[in-house]
């Protein structure tokens, strides 16, 4: 076996599945943030990156861990998504972020055929922020303690995808708003 994909998850950013309202560090949240969680699911998503990288590390192969967020089937759009965006604050827990499931089998099928990188963590999110406030502004509102350590575009989600868009090519397909009305 070369190629390994293993799923990680949003939780291991520390605020899912805490106790009580807790922030971020800072944004955007990248690959290499400072993870602390304090559940159990997030910390044994955190054990397997940690594994991954080490078999990564003794065999020579290539395992890309996947750090998914709240994943969106496309019925989901019409019932969910105005009631997400029309109550900001219950999206903290997945930084305003989310991924569509096609999206996911792309991500999944561009680590597939990329070699030769090692052990990588990758954010599988899509480009935009579920929120109908630019990002930085909204942020300011509802994180005022929580630095912003780069520039950040317009709309970009709070967990960034930069990283699998550079490395991987990633191209964001199903933005929510192409199928919401709001």
């Amino acid at each position: 076996i070369k190629k390994v994909v293993i799923a990680s998850s949003e939780t291991t950013y520390g605020v899912c599945f805490a106790n009580g309202d807790a922030d971020y560090h800072e944004f955007p949240l990248e690959e290499d943030y400072d993870v602390d969680p304090m559940d159990t699911y997030a910390t044994s998503k955190l054990c397997g990156e940690r594994c991954a990288r080490s078999f990564a590390r003794r065999f020579g192969v290539d395992i890309y861990a996947l750090r998914i967020g709240n994943v969106i089937e496309p019925h989901e759009y019409e019932r969910d998504f105005p009631a997400y965006v029309n109550n900001p604050s219950s999206r903290k827990r997945n930084a305003w972020s989310y991924i569509d499931a096609r999206d996911l089998g792309q991500i999944c099928d561009l680590c597939v055929k990329k070699d030769g990188l090692g052990f990588q963590v990758f954010n599988a999110t899509n480009d935009t922020i579920t929120t109908e406030m630019p990002t930085v502004e909204f942020l300011k509102k509802e994180c005022p303690g929580v630095k912003i350590t780069r520039e950040m575009g317009e709309w970009e989600a709070p967990l960034s995808n930069r990283k699998i868009r550079e490395v991987l090519g990633f191209k964001d397909v199903h933005n929510w708003r192409q199928y919401v009305t709001l």
